[in-house]
């Protein structure tokens, strides 16, 4: 789906004013990420090895982190893994052994505290990617309903707190994310995303706007 088609469906919502989070139209939420008093920060980056359709919770992996790194214990007396690179003893970092060409997906989780303080989970995977995008941003991804293994795809989950352990579950039909920075090395990420979502479970949508992570 083209990132010019998303701005059109945009066009359709009314647009919030900058101090506002959350503004009803009917039965459609426009929630704007960016406001004045909101914020949105990382909690979670994965690197997993080939394509995921739904982005993944850093805190329950289903998928090997290649941001990872691997070095030998000799306390242990085996292979062992950690997030960062060890200072004591030479590591690998699993990334290194993937071939340059190989399907990649990167998870960003995100917690988005709304002008009230409320904070919310967005979960975004960047899938379809390979290790020469990832050396050369920026990068494009969009979302694409009809092939989910399409390179350069894009998918987003949302989970709106309501109060009280309630939480309404957003998806995402329409939307575009850049990733403008990555280093492996560093586990920095920097990028932006908008997107459009169904309501799981009822006939509800959601506009996410003017969304920025930064790590």
């Amino acid at each position: 789906m083209p990132p010019f088609l998303l701005l059109s469906i945009i066009a359709t919502f009314a647009v919030p004013a900058l101090s506002q989070t959350l503004v009803p139209e009917g039965i459609n939420d426009t929630f704007y990420l960016a406001c004045s008093t909101c914020r949105l920060r990382v909690s979670g980056v994965s690197l997993t090895y080939g394509q995921h359709a739904l982005p993944m919770n850093t805190k329950k992996p289903v998928s090997v982190n290649l941001l990872w790194w691997r070095y030998y214990d000799n306390i242990l007396g085996k292979q062992t893994y950690m997030a960062e690179e060890p200072f004591w003893t030479s590591g690998v970092q699993l990334i290194d052994e993937i071939p340059d060409d190989e399907p990649l997906s990167l998870h960003i989780n995100l917690v988005w505290t709304d002008s009230t303080g409320r904070d919310h989970r967005i979960y975004l995977v960047m899938a379809g990617l390979t290790k020469r995008h990832l050396e050369t941003p920026p990068v494009i991804t969009v979302t694409d309903e009809t092939d989910t293994y399409a390179p350069l795809r894009l998918s987003a989950t949302a989970q709106i707190f309501q109060g009280e352990d309630k939480w309404e579950t957003f998806e995402a039909f329409d939307g575009v994310a850049t990733l403008e920075k990555f280093d492996a090395k560093t586990g920095a990420v920097v990028g932006f995303f908008e997107f459009l979502a169904q309501r799981v479970g009822m006939e509800k949508k959601g506009l996410f706007m003017g969304g920025a992570f930064r790590k």
